[in-house]
């Protein structure tokens, strides 16, 4: 008896080729792997310095986030078995929702209502006292307040030109007083001038008398990095954080150089507290302002504007100051309802 021999398909019929998700869902998995790291950092918000550099760059979570659902969207269309692909593509457009929703509100202006006077500030960090003091003094002539950051005598030295000083009779951390790394200079006078305890970085704190108005309590910062190693990342926000927290009472502004994005466990927690960004008041977006001296553009939001609940920001710009590393930022503050 011969076997039976399968059927030869005939000569002018198309093979049945088995659908394979293939590359697309192998890149879509390589992509999540950082962007569901970059989701941990901001849920879990560290503030070891080794976990705070690495949380630098969770926004970038949500391109990776975009980027994979799109992949799993072509492997979707090419797999046999849809399911399992159609149910991880459902959890990454979850987590992508998640991102927008921690990043849309800095696009969306917040229209408090203006009360009384306003007045400028503008927060520079001049890097190590290298950036461009022809440069500074004209964008100053925009502002009412200065705060700047890694000063040092030889900068202060070639800045307060009679010139600079008519125009900013009021100074704390200048070339007259002692040593500072954070110097703030005002139109307006500055009162109870007094450094933060237990923080590394020369931090301030002080009244600011703006005529027409109630006193404003301004605190110019400038907090250590996570590459500053030992802990002083942590202790010099938290020296700001509590500082902030005992002047909630009145008016309050927090302008400088923080070394930590928005998604950093400390200005989530300053947000917590009522404190605003300048940045998200006015709906600019997103605004990195560090590195500024590359041939590549600023990847982090580190330089911030803050006010309290007092206050509003009607608007923000980022200025660029040769032989520094970060741009500069020129916000507008007034009193609010």
């Amino acid at each position: 008896m011969r076997a039976r021999t399968a059927a030869r398909p005939a000569w002018d019929s198309t093979p049945h080729r088995r659908r394979r998700p293939g590359v697309a869902l192998v890149l879509a998995l390589l992509l999540l792997l950082p962007a569901l790291a970059a989701t941990a950092l901001r849920v879990l918000a560290p503030t070891d310095d080794t976990g705070a550099m690495l949380a630098s760059f969770v926004p970038y979570g949500l391109p990776l986030y975009v980027v994979a659902l799109l992949l799993l969207l072509v492997a979707l269309v090419r797999a046999r078995r849809q399911a399992p692909v159609a149910v991880l593509a459902l959890v990454v457009a979850a987590l992508t929702a998640l991102h927008v929703s921690w990043i849309a509100p800095f696009f969306v202006p917040d229209h408090r209502p203006v009360v009384g006077p306003s007045f400028t500030v503008l927060a520079q960090n001049v890097h190590l006292g290298l950036a461009d003091t022809d440069r500074i003094a004209e964008v100053a002539q925009g502002a009412d307040v200065v705060v700047l950051s890694e000063t040092n005598r030889t900068f202060l030295t070639r800045l307060q030109t009679p010139a600079w000083d008519a125009r900013f009779p009021y100074a704390v951390g200048a070339l007259h007083g002692p040593p500072s790394d954070t110097t703030i200079f005002s139109r307006f006078p500055l009162t109870d001038a007094s450094t933060l305890k237990n923080s590394l970085a020369t931090q301030w704190l002080m009244t600011l008398e703006v005529p027409g108005r109630s006193p404003v309590r301004f605190l110019g910062v400038h907090p250590c990095n996570p590459y500053c190693g030992g802990g002083s990342f942590a202790r010099d926000h938290a020296a700001l954080e509590a500082a902030v927290r005992a002047n909630l009472s009145q008016p309050l502004v927090v302008a400088g150089d923080l070394n930590a994005i928005d998604d950093h466990a400390p200005l989530q927690r300053l947000r917590a507290d009522g404190m605003r960004s300048a940045t998200e008041l006015v709906g600019a977006g997103w605004l990195p302002t560090y590195p500024a001296d590359r041939a590549f553009p600023p990847l982090l939001p580190i330089d911030h504007v803050l006010v309290d609940d007092q206050l509003t920001a009607t608007s923000l710009r980022t200025v660029r100051v040769p032989g520094s590393d970060h741009l500069g930022l020129l916000a507008t503050i007034a009193g609010t309802d």
